[in-house]
């Protein structure tokens, strides 16, 4: 059938009709698409489609058609504080004291260090 100069010159039932074929020209060239495709697999050693007995009984894995409730949100557990796995020795660096200081605490720094053994030292800094 030639196609048509244009389509808004056929009536509603040509067009359905024309519709029609068309729709029965693109399933029968689905299924050549599908034929080669199993021809080229075949030919290739691949293996083809697998066939689907029309009695089988459903294996249980497709889901449910309602969806299932969201889970409330845990928020993720941390690391939590890492401890040293060595003792830690403490050691105040003793300095001079400006005249008029006022003494406000100490300020720790923690250095490990791979010697023979294993040690970590904390470092005292007097803070004025």
């Amino acid at each position: 059938m030639p196609p048509p100069s244009s389509l808004s010159d056929l009536s509603r039932t040509e067009l359905e009709s024309l519709l029609i074929d068309l729709f029965g020209e693109v399933s029968g060239l689905k299924q050549l698409v599908v034929e080669l495709r199993e021809e080229i697999a075949r030919l290739k050693g691949q293996k083809g489609r697998p066939t689907i007995k029309p009695n089988a009984k459903p294996s249980g894995m497709e889901k449910a058609t309602e969806p299932a409730k969201p889970l409330p949100r845990e928020r993720p557990r941390g690391r939590g504080k890492v401890q040293p796995t060595v003792a830690v020795e403490d050691k105040i660096i003793p300095i001079a004291i400006p005249e008029g200081s006022v003494f406000k605490g100490y300020k720790d720094y923690v250095v490990q260090d791979l010697i023979i053994s294993v040690e970590a030292i904390r470092y005292r800094r007097v803070c004025w």
